[in-house]
């Protein structure tokens, strides 16, 4: 495989490079994320660098542009994001963030792309990431818009038992735990406090949502179950997994666009 010089990273990509990549058809996928408190162990910038990250190496294998990302999302819930009372979470309320993923959908249609990827990595953005995909669609229906609101790739019983030898305690308590930190470990370790690194988990786990916030949805830490199994080595598996999943939606979508490095 041939390694390309071109910038993949659209906020490394001058105005003309831009041009080019849209007027040749080049998807853009763009990494929606958050601003959310991830333990004591991880940087508050996970939800948009990770996925970034994540593009960066699935641009190897096929024609992308990564980015611009959205770094701010919907508000962090106990049960699956720690909740709004930790100091650092900077989020927007849903009606602020689905205007700020249309206008840049409709920012990008104007540069002149035509075939687009919203990558969320934020759980709580599930449900406010496809409306404005809807409206952007309307007004521009010779654009293709792919919407990819769950990211993760399948986690069979055999990958289950690879991350999570003890027990999966399911991907909403996967905030700042194993995949995550050892996502961070695989890319960039001087990023990890790994002297933080300890167990936690809930008190209460329900199916539901409480307000005022119940803290016994969430932790102490932040982290809503243990990170302690996380390794550099899981993330560079998790990554080869992530990147087999987007890649796959790429060739479904966009088979007769970009093409293999």
């Amino acid at each position: 495989m041939t390694e390309s010089t071109t910038p993949v990273l659209y906020h490394h990509m001058t105005w003309p490079e831009i041009a080019a990549a849209a007027g040749a058809d080049v998807p853009v996928v763009i990494p929606v994320g958050a601003t959310e408190q991830h333990g004591p162990h991880l940087p508050v910038g996970t939800d948009w660098v990770l996925p970034e990250r994540i593009l960066t190496e699935a641009a190897r294998y096929r024609r992308i542009v990564v980015g611009p990302f959205v770094p701010f999302g919907y508000r962090s819930r106990p049960g699956s994001g720690g909740g709004q009372q930790f100091p650092g979470t900077v989020s927007l309320r849903a009606t602020t963030f689905m205007s700020v993923v249309e206008d840049v959908l409709t920012e990008l249609v104007r540069s002149g792309f035509r075939n687009l990827v919203l990558y969320n990595w934020h759980y709580e953005n599930s449900g406010f990431v496809y409306e404005p995909a809807f409206l952007v669609s309307e007004r521009h229906p010779h654009v293709k818009i792919v919407v990819m609101e769950d990211v993760n790739p399948d986690y069979t019983p055999e990958r289950r038992e690879q991350l999570w030898p003890a027990a999966f305690p399911g991907l909403a308590l996967e905030h700042a735990a194993v995949i995550e930190t050892s996502l961070w470990m695989h890319h960039q370790p001087d990023l990890v406090r790994a002297d933080l690194i300890a167990p936690d988990q809930p008190e209460r786990v329900v199916n539901h949502d409480v307000l005022p916030i119940d803290a016994r949805l969430s932790t102490a830490s932040g982290a809503l179950s243990s990170p302690v199994p996380a390794s550099a080595e899981k993330g560079r598996v998790l990554t080869e997994w992530f990147v087999e999943r987007v890649v796959q939606v790429l060739d479904e979508e966009f088979s007769h666009e970009g093409g293999t490095r």
